[in-house]
């Protein structure tokens, strides 16, 4: 189902951050899900983070002065997250011995696994009593006024052009079926300014989530089409109707 050279590749260039506001998103996103979980500065915490690939997570839990072991794994050994805690492993495996992490964290990655449930599950058993997990996945919503307008230009009725997507309920009961106990599940929505169409590209490829389906759209475009494209885009991005694009997040939080 998913191209898993292709997800190290993305995994790899993300952790590069040659994306300014790629790097910022997930700056945001590691300071949201640190606020969540509700971290008393006075304990010391064994922390998971799965499919690592920046440091922005390992770097607010310093600034914000939280005494914590960050352990991360990455699925590639060239993902560049600088700690010498980093595990290469599959974002399903049973890497580490169950009940000895506090707090397990995962920014967007768990969207590219094939078997959730065994991630889940394995998430779960590694976790201390009481221990909390929170992820976050592209919701529904996720750049839909520019996946509209592309699907639509280009007259393609599949929707594999664009990455698969979790709904909030799926998540939810994902989460409980593996195990988690009070269970919350809720969308965000980021706004992503761009100007021209290049932005969002740039974007989606800084943040590693390019598509990876096996069976992704592979249509040939013609390169005046391409052009007029890129060209009619930028012209109603001027006009204002698509400057604002709508990054919609399902986020997770559970405890065992």
């Amino acid at each position: 189902m998913f191209d898993k050279k292709k997800i190290k590749l993305n995994h790899i260039r993300s952790s590069k951050k040659l994306n300014k506001k790629a790097n910022l998103f997930f700056l945001n996103l590691s300071c949201i899900l640190i606020e969540r979980a509700d971290l008393n500065k006075k304990n010391n915490y064994k922390i998971l983070e799965i499919g690592a690939r920046t440091k922005n997570l390992s770097e607010q839990l310093k600034e914000q002065n939280i005494n914590s072991t960050l352990y991360q794994t990455t699925i590639s050994n060239n993902v560049l997250v600088n700690n010498e805690k980093k595990i290469v492993s599959s974002l399903e495996s049973q890497t580490f011995k169950e009940n000895i992490f506090d707090v397990c964290f995962c920014i967007l990655s768990l969207n590219g696994s094939e078997f959730l449930p065994l991630a889940f599950k394995n998430i779960f058993n590694t976790l201390k009593k009481n221990g909390k997990f929170l992820t976050v996945f592209p919701a529904e919503e996720c750049l839909n006024e520019f996946r509209e307008y592309f699907l639509d230009y280009f007259k393609i009725s599949s929707n594999k052009s664009f990455m698969p997507y979790l709904k909030i309920q799926t998540l939810g009961n994902l989460g409980m079926q593996s195990g988690f106990k009070n269970v919350i599940v809720d969308k965000e929505n980021f706004n992503l300014e761009v100007y021209a169409p290049s932005d969002i590209w740039s974007f989606i490829r800084g943040i590693g989530e390019s598509n990876y389906l096996l069976d992704r759209e592979r249509k040939k475009i013609n390169k005046e089409l391409f052009l007029n494209f890129c060209k009619d885009y930028a012209a109603d991005i001027k006009k204002g109707s698509l400057k604002n694009n709508n990054f919609a997040l399902n986020f997770f939080i559970g405890s065992k």
